[in-house]
């Protein structure tokens, strides 16, 4: 598929809405594929630009032989106006998506412009799974050490406990160093008493500032309603002007100060 070039100055605009839409598995990054790219900019009633880029990819084995352009270059075509709002909608399908969602924050700019993350766990019909050393979980990704300046806000939206997603939320606390607030919507086969609550707890009861909003799903409605007794205003623990990784990983984290 190849996008038309295409060159427009409007300095006053005050609303963009860019859709493109993916029929087979052309953009594929390991065993995900994009099916739909949205870009979306326009001036709130606070005259603040509110300004998001929207991803949607699926998860299936079936992608890994797919003859695909350059994952990057191909997301980066779609960053037409400046934008501060990342959202992944995701089909995991029982596969790990830690390893994805880091590969996004890495790119350049997508990690110097993001101010707010948003990753929403779709429900498909189709349960799968992963097969022993299955390629979900790349390798290396949980040691690795990006500089998210500029992110203040995570929201995780259908939050099931596995080991790769407290991962994936050590490496965003450990980051980013603005972080102020992070949002976890636990999915509906996840109750609120299960260990894995146990688990946000100490992460975050360990490192500084941010606060923590955690809700479930367990009402009749379907609504998320807030779970009063896990919202921490947590003691600082400071190396410079970042968070330290150590708080989070132990003694001798690679890129502690």
């Amino acid at each position: 598929m190849e996008l038309i070039g295409t060159s427009v100055l409007a300095p006053l605009v005050e609303k963009v809405s860019w859709h493109c839409y993916y029929l087979g598995p052309y953009v594929v990054f390991g065993l995900w594929g994009i099916n739909k790219v949205r870009l979306r900019l326009q001036t709130a009633d606070t005259q603040e630009q509110i300004s998001s880029l929207q991803i949607h990819a699926w998860a299936d084995t079936s992608l890994l032989h797919a003859e695909a352009g350059n994952f990057t270059q191909e997301i980066e075509k779609h960053m037409v106006a400046a934008f501060s709002v990342l959202e992944l909608h995701l089909t995991a399908k029982g596969h790990a998506f830690g390893a994805f969602v880091f590969h996004f924050l890495g790119m350049d700019r997508i990690r110097t412009a993001t101010r707010r993350l948003k990753v929403v766990l779709e429900r498909s019909a189709m349960k799968g799974g992963c097969l022993p050393l299955c390629p979900c979980e790349f390798p290396n990704w949980k040691s690795q050490i990006i500089c998210l300046a500029a992110l203040e806000e995570v929201e995780f939206n259908g939050f099931e406990g596995k080991d790769h997603e407290f991962d994936l939320l050590k490496l965003i606390i450990g980051c980013a160093p603005m972080l102020k607030r992070m949002i976890v919507k636990l999915s509906q086969e996840t109750p609120a008493s299960n260990d894995g609550c146990a688990k946000i707890h100490n992460i975050f009861k360990a490192c500084s500032s941010v606060e923590c909003d955690v809700y479930d799903s367990s009402d009749a409605t379907g609504a998320l309603r807030r779970w009063l007794g896990m919202r921490y205003a947590r003691r600082k623990l400071i190396t410079g002007d970042a968070c330290c990784p150590c708080a989070i990983y132990g003694e001798g984290y690679p890129g502690c100060r």
